[in-house]
């Protein structure tokens, strides 16, 4: 599902390595010919995903489960580590709250040319596991997002085209000018929607909502960006940092928000926290 609607879980900004240098290419070979052309929906589309990230990040996130009444059913804790390296990044969240899902944690690594590894630790089981491909619909630890929100979805896999070239999107009274993209799936169609429909910040390149639908054009899904801002890592280099994501499950009624409650970016961390041994024993 990903530009990724689970960024701020997962690292918070677009993943830089693996497609960046597409992009390179294509300013590069219009620099060289001396020309400039409008952007195209599928370079736009490229764009907001190779945002290049911190090149470590530590992150407190809050996760509210919420019925259809917007009533908070279960109150989370997850720390967040990620890092950067030769243009892959590897992730892993650690549940630390409430007790039925305290000390579940999952490790994502990326892979250059192939799909990205993913293991979960079973408290409940002590065990640790691969998370298969044929699992990418299933819901992240009873939230409204799924293992293909965790992934990273490169523009090449869809079929973009401009529903509006110079939209406009208001949020909490804000008004932003988009760019409305509708993506279709070409490529790895094991997803849960037929289309996605984004509205991309033309400031930012981030999308501030994104609207998912089934084959018959029903809206299925809604993930909206409630609150971003640009932040300083260590280095003092700046970066567009998530704060606030709602999904909205529309068949359900069932709503997901996560908050970075506190971040750290740039400050190296260990590599230990990226194995199966960590997974677990959490230290």
């Amino acid at each position: 599902m990903c530009y990724n609607i689970c960024r701020i879980l997962a690292f918070n900004f677009s993943l830089g390595g693996k497609i960046m240098k597409k992009t390179m290419a294509l300013v590069l070979a219009a620099v060289i010919s001396g020309t400039v052309f409008a952007q195209t929906p599928a370079e736009i589309v490229d764009k907001s995903v190779t945002i290049t990230p911190p090149d470590y990040s530590e992150t407190i996130l809050t996760m509210d489960l919420l019925d259809r009444n917007g009533k908070v059913t279960e109150h989370r804790q997850i720390n967040q580590y990620g890092d950067r390296k030769s243009g892959l990044v590897r992730t892993v969240f650690d549940i630390r709250s409430p007790a039925s899902v305290k000390d579940t944690r999952i490790l994502q690594a990326e892979n250059a040319n192939k799909s990205d590894d993913k293991w979960i630790y079973l408290p409940s089981l002590k065990t640790t596991r691969r998370i298969a491909n044929t699992e990418k619909k299933k819901s992240f630890v009873g939230s409204e997002f799924t293992y293909n929100d965790m992934t990273l979805r490169e523009a090449d896999k869809d079929e973009h085209t401009f529903v509006n070239e110079n939209g406009s999107y208001t949020t909490n009274g804000k008004a932003y000018s988009v760019w409305i993209i509708k993506s279709v799936p070409v490529k790895d169609k094991n997803l849960e929607y037929a289309y996605r429909i984004q509205y991309i910040d033309k400031e930012s390149n981030i999308p501030l909502l994104m609207e998912f639908y089934n084959k018959k054009d029903e809206k299925i899904k809604e993930a909206i960006l409630e609150k971003f801002s640009k932040v300083k890592g260590s280095t003092g280099r700046e970066y567009w940092l998530r704060q606030s994501q709602l999904v909205k499950n529309l068949e359900t009624g069932k709503q997901t928000r996560v908050i970075v409650e506190k971040y750290t970016f740039d400050k190296p961390i260990s590599d230990r926290y990226f194995t199966q041994n960590w997974l677990n024993t959490g230290k």
